[in-house]
């Protein structure tokens, strides 16, 4: 299975895609492992105003001796603090915490296996509630980056990367989120309400039962890049939301496949540019997904009645399709040689078979970089998200909501709005306030037994403190486009 090892050297790529240090813009790197990436490839050093203090780099010199034999150590830490104190299910607050870390293997440096690495990551998430935060606000799409499905230790990533032909070819396979190669975008991870690493249905698995980031399952993708602007990227993996309360290792069925319920198949074509190329860089995809599990209906059992009254056994409305696009434009750049810049994006998905959960979805956005001469490292981001539910879905929530004796309707549209801001303690530390406001909360949760029809908004507080490891301690990083 593994013959392409046998590949003659000239037909792999020992160069392109691959380099160590802050991953240059225009690149699709790993979901949540970096933050967002400055608008200059080789911004100017630091001044003393650029931070609130530096601490250097105390760990370079054995970073680099690891790296010497191909070894690089990688990992992040966050914390948040998210409050409610207005609207919503819960007028309550949490702090979660959520730490990744791992190491990427050049095979190269180590075994002389040009363009081959092996990428390996644990995720441990503690603190808060145990199944997530969503439920404070009532809003089914309100994740939290780094909260949820449940707290555990779990196997983030275990995969063989591979370039080949001169970087015209990537393939990827292993354990892995196959959705957080699609639909996805650096800038989202300035955003700590539901869109951080994907769109929001790629996000959080709302329209499949692909897991979401850090879940892992077996997954392969591949894309090709005839220029290197224009690719095609597709993936398939295993839909199996059994994983997503276990911790992803070869025991307890972690590696097994006969909990699966079909295969995730997406597929993508884009055209990007970089800032290293070009003043004003952008970036424009569209894609499809399909799921062929048979998904089970939300609202009507298999004779036809309602669950809310009458239970019995769900009936199944079979597979699920959908299509997205993104766009996004630096719009404004003053200066090539300096961080400061502004990035706006927007994006849509389609469901266009099968009864998903989120029939239609739109977002749009900006992050600046470099909010202020003497702040080149802050940044700060504005996202509006807006969500329109199959109307099964609402309905059955509607449903138990006249079965609890309550009079009232939930909405099938809702929005979500956060603003935020990353202060640059040091290099590597950020702290990031935001708030976020929900309108018409869908209550379509779990855990949510009796929703609330009086409740039509959530107003939302918070702050992230975050560590990246490898800038902050002066660790060599590795980065590959994938």
């Amino acid at each position: 299975m593994m013959t392409w090892f046998l590949a003659p050297a000239s037909l792999l790529d020992p160069a392109h895609g691959q380099n160590t240090g802050t991953p240059p813009p225009g690149t699709n790197p790993q979901p949540q492992t970096i933050g967002p990436t400055p608008v200059n490839p080789t911004p100017p050093p630091p001044t003393a105003s650029s931070y609130l203090f530096d601490q250097g780099k105390p760990l370079a010199g054995f970073g680099d001796m690891l790296a010497k034999d191909g070894i690089y150590l990688k990992g992040f830490y966050s914390g948040t603090l998210y409050g409610v104190p207005s609207g919503g299910e819960q007028r309550t607050s949490v702090f979660f915490n959520e730490a990744f870390y791992g190491a990427d293997f050049d095979l190269q440096k180590i075994m002389g296996l040009n363009g081959s690495v092996i990428h390996f990551s644990l995720d441990s998430r503690w603190g808060g509630f145990n199944q997530g935060v969503n439920n404070l606000t009532g809003f089914s799409q309100g994740f939290l980056a780094g909260s949820g499905p449940d707290n555990e230790t779990r196997l983030n990533e275990f995969t063989l990367d591979q370039h080949l032909f001169n970087d015209h070819l990537r393939f990827i396979v292993g354990r892995t989120t196959l959705a957080s190669y699609f639909g996805t975008s650096e800038l989202y991870c300035q955003f700590v309400s539901s869109i951080c690493s994907n769109m929001v249905p790629f996000n959080w698995s709302s329209n499949s039962n692909s897991p979401f980031w850090p879940i892992s399952t077996w997954a392969g993708e591949f894309s090709v890049w005839p220029t290197k602007n224009y690719y095609l990227r597709a993936g398939a993996s295993e839909s199996n939301p059994y994983q997503y309360t276990r911790a992803g290792f070869p025991w307890d069925a972690g590696w097994g496949t006969r909990n699966a319920t079909g295969v995730y198949t997406p597929v993508e074509i884009g055209y990007t540019t970089s800032a290293a190329d070009v003043r004003y860089p952008t970036k424009v995809d569209v894609g499809f997904y399909h799921d062929t599990s048979n998904f089970t209906d939300p609202r009507y059992n298999t004779t036809g009645g309602k669950l809310a009254f009458s239970g019995g056994t769900p009936a199944n409305f079979g597979s699920s399709t959908g299509i997205y696009a993104q766009y996004r434009q630096m719009v404004y750049r003053p200066d090539p040689t300096k961080p400061q810049g502004v990035d706006v994006f927007v994006g849509a998905l389609l469901d266009t078979s099968g009864h998903a959960f989120v029939q239609n979805y739109f977002e749009a956005g900006l992050v600046t970089h470099g909010t202020f001469p003497s702040r080149p490292f802050d940044s700060a981001g504005l996202l509006f998200t807006e969500f329109l539910f199959n109307g099964r879905q609402t309905g059955a929530v509607n449903d138990r909501i006249a079965a609890a004796g309550l009079f009232g309707n939930v909405s099938r549209t809702a929005q979500l709005i956060e603003l935020n801001y990353g202060l640059a303690v040091a290099p590597g530390i950020e702290f990031k306030p935001f708030t976020d406001f929900t309108f018409h909360p869908d209550q379509n949760i779990f855990d949510i037994s009796v929703p609330n029809p009086r409740v039509h908004y959530a107003w939302a507080v918070g702050g992230q403190f975050s560590i990246l490891f490898n800038i902050a301690t002066g660790l060599p990083s590795f980065f590959r486009d994938n």
